[in-house]
């Protein structure tokens, strides 16, 4: 079994390709072009993942055989410049232990080699991430084994998990006792503002506190259809980086690509899945921020510090 800290080669793409069925895909999870780079590469094992959330139906799922590699992320090159950066799935079939090996393999694949459709006969979209609905499986929520799946395979340690649950459970009772929801912070507009910061890569912003945010949400706790979750609270207030512009990114449960405005992804700054009550979620998407929701922090006033995701 492979694990977090191992070294794994990437296989030759004449290897992959071998596994894949006629839709490039293997237990119905895609080999995606923008993987073919990385092919022969030596890479760690960052996470195994033994359940994932997925986007389509909002569940927590059974998954098999999958690693992350390192942070390696999709640039959507090949899916119309999707700027949503999901971590890549990678199936053990296409990987092979490095740890014994010497020397790098170079790699010259290129995505121009790519034999598969990105696009469906309707002209949807098809990547990972809209597929992962059929490559997982239902976790039934009275079985407890994926707690012991996820301390085996090292994707949380006991006491990690065991905090991620009471953190889950608290947030259930804060509702019941309140009847706030326990995802999402809630407003009273009917139609909700917006801001234009014309954000850049690199720039410094510091993400406005609760009260400010919640001024700018709906009910549902959403601006403009984009909700402000509860695992974006522990952002409140501090300073990150702008890793770029999200003015597009593929809608999972349509498969088809949504333009947006004003919103931005901060370097860092993951989602842990909080509210589930299975323990969090190991997926690592990016959280998604209005701009209405940051300020610009000048060189002149910002702190010699940013804000980290895992302090």
């Amino acid at each position: 079994m492979l694990l977090p800290g191992n070294v794994v080669e990437v296989r030759a793409w004449s290897e992959i390709l071998t596994s894949l069925d006629a839709q490039g895909m293997l237990e119905a999870l895609p080999f995606m072009p923008e993987m073919m780079k990385f092919c022969g590469r030596k890479l760690t094992v960052s996470k195994r993942l033994e359940r994932t959330c997925e986007e389509t139906r909002g569940e927590m799922r059974r998954i098999c055989n999958t690693l992350f590699l390192e942070d390696l992320r999709c640039d959507g090159t090949a899916h119309d410049n999707c700027q949503k950066g999901c971590v890549f799935f990678w199936k053990e079939a296409w990987l092979k232990d490095a740890s014994q090996q010497n020397g790098e393999v170079p790699h010259t694949s290129s995505s121009e080699e790519f034999p598969f459709p990105t696009r469906a006969a309707g002209g949807e979209y098809v990547c990972q991430s809209t597929e992962l609905i059929r490559a997982t499986a239902p976790l039934p929520w009275h079985d407890p084994r994926y707690l012991l799946r996820d301390i085996v395979a090292r994707t949380y340690t006991p006491l990690k998990l065991s905090r991620a649950l009471l953190h889950a459970g608290l947030l259930r009772v804060r509702s019941l006792m309140t009847g706030r929801s326990y995802r999402f912070i809630k407003g009273t507009n009917k139609k909700t503002p917006s801001e234009s910061l014309n954000l850049r890569p690199g720039e410094m912003v510091r993400v406005k506190s609760l009260s400010e945010i919640a001024a700018t949400v709906d009910q549902d706790g959403k601006n403009r259809g984009l909700a402000f979750t509860v695992e974006m609270l522990p952002f409140c207030g501090r300073t990150f980086r702008v890793l770029r512009r999200l003015d597009r990114m593929i809608l999972d449960p349509t498969r088809k690509m949504l333009e947006l405005r004003n919103t931005v992804i901060l370097e860092n700054v993951i989602c842990d899945g909080c509210h589930i009550l299975r323990g969090g979620c190991p997926r690592e998407n990016f959280h998604y921020w209005r701009e209405i929701w940051l300020t610009r922090v000048s060189p002149e006033t910002q702190s010699h510090s940013v804000g980290s995701a895992d302090s």
